[in-house]
């Protein structure tokens, strides 16, 4: 052989012999989940990702329990408390195919505040408990078709039904089995309408016009995706009932908000639990609101009804009232990583490629390469659109830019609904000055 052909395999034999100890070098990216101080995964799937897994503090005590499917969707998850003696607040049921079975909200004292039963993904049942009585929202197809009421000492009850095809809600109210009251208002609550706060009772309108001042507004508010620490959208997501009292706790999610706001109970019962950042983008949109101002002569001769009898005046009208309505649309998006690698460099690339999937989405430009589409698929990684259309409340799964431009379609084709009701407190709606 000659002298050159064997001087140049030598070459390229110690070429790729350097190759292959470079590549040997190199550290691998470890894309496994392991448990820390504050992460313990309990079971695995056989390809490494989440069965089991729970969250505690530096104390011991749980902040999350859960469970995945093995295509990575929740099966269950209970939430815990992390500034008011750890109590179970949340805990939620879902099936394989990401659709709702139930779910469960409790109070600090422990007791079951609200639960919700689905079927095919709609609300069926929603049974809302406190000192006042327990209240039954029953559901058709997904639509509010009656709230009953019934008082703790079963001396009173109220019914609300619901008719959509004629437009109209029928409110009847009963003491000791005597009806005191059966009224036929508008189907769509609106100024004047109102409610039994600790219940979420709907009840009669004691307000003989209840016409509102209607102002145009066009406020509009939107957001790029940005990560944040969790999914609680209350910033994002007005709650459909705004009361005079309302409920703040931020350090959990405002699951006051949850009883009443179907699209912001739908959003935080899918991601209870975030084990990274997750990627939020939204846009809010007011088109007018409707203030309403009952007349001196009726506040005065309703705040003295009042105080004659507050328990009869209660059981017929509740105790706060709609003062504004709110005119619009709303859009959530949210893009959640489950299944995360514990290692920060698997993290962060991770993240980065999250990140550059979403664009695409929305832009429909810089597409993932194959080789980091693969990466990628290491974890759980999934976009979903929720808008205020029915259609949308359970959240639309995003795959590609042609997915968003469908979506926002439909969201933009839709008419402006009411987005808010803002109520003001019976005890305060007359004052001598």
């Amino acid at each position: 052989m000659p002298k050159k052909i064997i001087l140049s395999l030598i070459f390229v034999a110690t070429v790729l012999l350097s190759s292959c100890q470079k590549e040997d070098n190199v550290p691998q990216t470890d894309y496994s989940i392991e448990s820390n101080d504050y992460f313990q995964v309990i079971s695995n799937y056989p390809n490494g990702w989440i069965k089991e897994a729970k969250h505690e503090d530096f104390q011991g005590y749980p902040d999350e329990e859960f469970e995945y499917y093995e295509n990575g969707n929740l099966k269950s998850a209970k939430i815990y408390s992390s500034t008011y003696k750890h109590y179970l607040y949340m805990e939620v049921s879902r099936s394989e195919d990401n659709k709702p079975l139930w779910s469960k909200y409790y109070t600090r004292e422990g007791d079951l505040w609200f639960e919700t039963e689905y079927e095919n993904g709609l609300a069926s049942q929603k049974k809302v408990y406190s000192e006042k009585g327990t209240s039954v929202y029953s559901y058709e197809n997904g639509d509010l078709v009656s709230v009953d009421f019934t008082r703790a000492d079963n001396s009173g009850t109220s019914s609300t039904v619901f008719d959509k095809t004629a437009g109209t809600r029928t409110v009847t109210i009963k003491k000791d089995g005597e009806t005191i009251l059966e009224e036929v208002y508008p189907y769509t609550e609106s100024t004047g309408a109102t409610i039994l706060t600790n219940n979420q009772v709907p009840l009669a309108t004691p307000f003989s016009n209840t016409e509102g001042n209607y102002r145009q507004l066009n406020e509009s508010f939107s957001t790029s995706p940005i990560w944040k620490h969790d999914a609680d959208p209350i910033e994002e997501v007005n709650p459909f009932r705004y009361f005079f009292d309302p409920f703040h706790d931020h350090s959990i999610f405002a699951t006051k908000f949850a009883v009443n706001t179907e699209l912001y109970q739908s959003i935080i019962e899918q991601y209870p639990v975030t084990e990274d950042e997750v990627l939020v983008l939204n846009h809010k949109y007011k088109e007018g609101k409707s203030s309403f101002l009952p007349p001196s002569e009726e506040r005065r001769s309703l705040t003295e009804e009042m105080e004659q009898d507050p328990s009869l005046f209660e059981l017929k009208y509740g105790n706060e009232y709609a003062e504004e309505v709110y005119y619009g649309k709303i859009i959530f998006m949210i893009g959640a990583l489950r299944n995360m690698p514990t290692g920060d460099k698997a993290t962060k690339e991770i993240k980065k490629l999250a990140r550059k999937k979403m664009d695409f989405i929305l832009g429909g430009k810089d597409q993932l390469t194959a080789e980091e589409q693969e990466i990628l698929d290491k974890v759980w990684f999934e976009v979903k659109f929720f808008s205020t259309l029915k259609s949308h409340r359970n959240g639309i799964v995003l795959n590609n830019n042609n997915d968003f431009n469908a979506v926002i379609k439909e969201y933009e084709d839709s008419e402006s609904s009411i987005i808010q009701l803002e109520y003001a407190a019976f005890e305060h709606m007359y004052s001598e000055n």
